[in-house]
């Protein structure tokens, strides 16, 4: 269960973060920007959050989610729209990577996992 409530808040913030970033700034199409959002969330949650933070640190992991988030963000991206994501991309795996530096923070100080 207490995957299920770190996953949401993650689905959620990283939903906003899209919306405001690749929706309201770089004006791409809604149903690309939630897409993007929910594949980013559930491959940095299982990669960055279960796998990275645990052996690497928060530093490590934070690094190992906004390149994700990039990486994901941009080919997906620019496999369904006719526009020039990479700076979009770049803007929301910034985004993202703040926001994952204080999720972490919270996921270690609630004992969500641990940190070798």
């Amino acid at each position: 269960m207490k995957h299920v409530k770190a996953l949401a808040l993650k689905l959620i913030a990283l939903i906003v973060l899209s919306f405001i970033v690749l929706y309201i700034i770089f004006e791409l199409p809604f149903n690309a920007v939630f897409i993007t959002a929910v594949i980013t969330s559930v491959v940095i949650y299982v990669l960055g959050d279960l796998v990275v933070l645990k052996s690497g640190g928060n530093f490590v992991a934070v690094l190992v989610d906004a390149g994700t988030t990039f990486a994901l963000s941009w080919i997906y991206l620019a496999s369904v729209t006719d526009e020039e994501v990479i700076v979009a991309s770049f803007v929301f795996a910034v985004a993202v990577g703040l926001f994952e530096s204080l999720f972490h923070y919270w996921l270690l100080s609630s004992g969500f996992t641990e940190e070798r």
